[in-house]
């Protein structure tokens, strides 16, 4: 005789726990992508970023400026260089780590746990927030895109990740099957 627990059919995954994995997967990799753009640039990004006219405008800086501490001492220069490139790989790093607190959330939240897609909120509040601040700074325009892109698809994950039908397959999953 086969027990009343193996009549009960399975309970399916909804789509929307996928759907929320993937975009979920794309807010890590973009946030890992980001950092990259960072660290393989180094200093001579930073170099780069501050010869941009609309940079300098924007950091209250002229070529003439720039020149002169150039020539006043090539040490000087390289420590502002690398104070300012110590800004953007703290920043980067931050952001690689909340990329795989994403991903290792994500994975852990296909059950539907509500205390994953808590952290999930968590984590992606502060992912969100940091990409919008690397976004407004000064920045390259693929940390511009790769950040803008964290953005959307954090906000798309969260939203997707507390829709009722994840809800209801976490409680059907803990619900006993007598």
């Amino acid at each position: 005789m086969s027990t009343p627990q193996a009549m009960l059919p399975a309970v399916r995954r909804p789509g929307t726990i996928i759907a929320a994995l993937i975009a979920t997967l794309v807010s890590a990799a973009a946030g890992v992508a980001a950092a990259i753009t960072v660290f393989a640039g180094g200093t001579n990004m930073v170099k780069s970023l501050l010869e941009d006219p609309a940079v300098q405008a924007r950091l209250g800086l002229s070529d003439d400026l720039l020149k002169t501490a150039q020539d006043l001492g090539g040490d000087l220069y390289q420590q502002v260089l690398d104070q300012a490139y110590a800004t953007l790989s703290a920043r980067a790093a931050f952001g690689a780590v909340l990329a795989v607190l994403l991903l290792v959330f994500a994975v852990l939240a296909l059950g539907a746990a509500l205390w994953a897609r808590i952290l999930i909120t968590v984590v992606g509040v502060v992912a969100v927030s940091l990409q919008l601040l690397v976004v407004t700074d000064v920045a390259t325009s693929s940390m511009k895109l790769f950040g803008l892109l964290v953005v959307a698809s954090t906000v798309v994950a969260i939203v997707l990740w507390w829709l009722p039908a994840n809800g209801r397959y976490a409680k059907a999953r803990k619900a006993p099957h007598a």
